[in-house]
């Protein structure tokens, strides 16, 4: 199992930072934030992204977009998502399902979402890119149930979650809906808060949930995918926030 960062961690920071902060606390590679890391997405940026990630001996497993199905711009941006992803040599793109959560879908939506996610990993497969889906709070994908659902009904094998656990769950619940959705993603995200419910970050060891069983749940899966830090605590610098949640991700998944 290989661990990542997201360079979203580090926002404030050129992206060139980062990855030069990541190579020396020793990740495997990096998952490159849609936003200001890529500016306008050009071939001259994406290109110069990925020449400093081969130099530092780092993958790109993820371009994270900001790419939402059934959205209103959904069919004007893809290509020039894919085109980003595609320039970075990512091996897939993380997007969004939709507009809604679960439990208040409707039903035009839920089908709007579906149909768009199936063009889309049929774009992507003729580009070699994979689709990973958040699972985030305000989508399609922010219950356990919704996140199987929407990843059955695409029925692609391009097309996986990109898993992470929801804070407002039990620590139990977190480790059982890890055992069911890791056989339907290809992407992880790990942050850590020391309370259920709560919004300060902290170490990953200091976790209010089990993080340690959530990748036992993936391992048993045969997840072959990237587990990535997604964000960290500002109580120490970057650079030692960065490289104690390695080392305690390294120590659990081996």
């Amino acid at each position: 199992m290989r661990v990542g960062l997201c360079t979203i961690s580090n926002a404030e920071a050129a992206v060139e930072t980062v990855l030069s902060q990541a190579a020396r606390a020793g990740y495997d590679g990096v998952e490159i934030w849609g936003r200001d890391h890529v500016g306008d997405g050009s071939e001259r940026t994406c290109r110069a992204i990925r020449r400093d990630a081969d130099r530092l001996g780092l993958d790109v497993p993820v371009y994270g977009s900001y790419l939402r199905a059934g959205g209103d711009a959904f069919a004007d941006a893809r290509e020039h998502e894919l085109a980003v992803a595609e320039r970075l040599a990512a091996d897939r793109i993380r997007v969004w399902a939709g507009t809604q959560g679960y439990a208040e879908r409707d039903s035009d939506h839920w089908e709007q979402v579906v149909a768009d996610l199936r063009d889309l990993t049929a774009l992507a497969a003729d580009r070699g890119v994979e689709v990973t889906v958040e699972r985030h709070a305000g989508t399609l994908t922010d219950e356990r149930e919704g996140a199987r659902r929407l990843v059955e009904a695409v029925d692609d094998s391009n097309l996986g979650l990109n898993y992470q656990p929801s804070f407002d769950a039990a620590p139990d619940a977190i480790v059982a809906e890890a055992r069911e959705l890791a056989p339907l993603s290809n992407h992880v995200h790990l942050q850590a808060v020391p309370e259920r419910g709560g919004e300060s970050r902290c170490p990953l060891s200091e976790a209010f949930y089990d993080v340690s069983g959530v990748l036992a749940a993936f391992r048993a899966g045969d997840f072959e995918g990237y587990v990535n830090v997604e964000f960290v605590h500002d109580s120490a610098p970057y650079a030692e926030a960065i490289a104690a949640d390695l080392d305690f991700l390294r120590s659990t998944v081996g």
